[in-house]
């Protein structure tokens, strides 16, 4: 692929769970599994609003809804993804292109994750993106969860990067508001039937799109 944006390309700052893997069929799966097993058997249309914005989100709106404790609901789900540990998540479609290309263009690849350290690494690895990952932020290093945007700042920090340098990409409102908040442009990775009251700046329907964007000047 020829560059034809006129500047220099951004690095990105990916989130992990649904953007760069494809792991909300598992998330869905275990919690419609708990609401099973408490004798609360759910559509997945009806969980895949609330599980975009978070698990605890979904978690807390289902119990209140559904007449149970959270507590149980929390064990309910922790048990059902027990039953599924060992079914790593796959990479989402276009996630090592996009990767490749970003990475051959002499920019970096930063991975912003709520996940601990060791479990986002161990997950990477299984996609097969942990090669074109150059540095990966997490709580583990003791930052605030998004949409606090310590991470996203930390990870500019460490690298010498300025914001207008950098494309956040996340699939989820805390993601781009955490972005945004530290003045990054960002690219929204849209979920069908997830309603986000978010606007970025890259609606994308999938991750090739990005393929685009890097063809494009970033809005200054």
């Amino acid at each position: 692929m020829t560059p034809s944006n006129s500047g220099p390309t951004p690095s990105f700052l990916w989130d992990l769970d649904g953007t760069l893997l494809d792991t909300y069929p598992a998330i869905d799966g275990a919690l419609q599994d708990a609401l099973a097993a408490l004798g609360r058997p759910t559509e997945l249309t009806a969980l895949v609003p609330l599980t975009r914005v978070t698990l605890g989100h979904a978690i807390g709106t289902l119990a209140a809804r559904l007449g149970l404790e959270e507590d149980a609901l929390w064990q309910a789900h922790g048990q059902a993804e027990a039953r599924r540990s060992g079914q790593f998540a796959p990479p989402m479609p276009y996630a090592c292109e996009v990767m490749t290309e970003v990475r051959a263009r002499g920019a970096l690849n930063l991975v912003v994750t709520h996940r601990d350290r060791e479990g986002a690494i161990v997950r990477l690895q299984a996609a097969g993106l942990w090669p074109l990952v150059d540095d990966l932020i997490s709580v583990s290093d003791g930052y605030a969860r998004k949409p606090d945007p310590a991470m996203f700042l930390a990870a500019m920090d460490r690298h010498a990067l300025k914001p207008a340098g950098c494309l956040a990409v996340g699939d989820r409102e805390l993601d781009i508001r955490a972005a945004h908040d530290a003045g990054i442009p960002a690219a929204l990775l849209v979920t069908p039937g997830a309603n986000l009251a978010v606007e970025a700046e890259y609606m994308l329907p999938d991750l090739k799109a990005l393929l685009g964007v890097l063809n494009t000047d970033l809005p200054a």
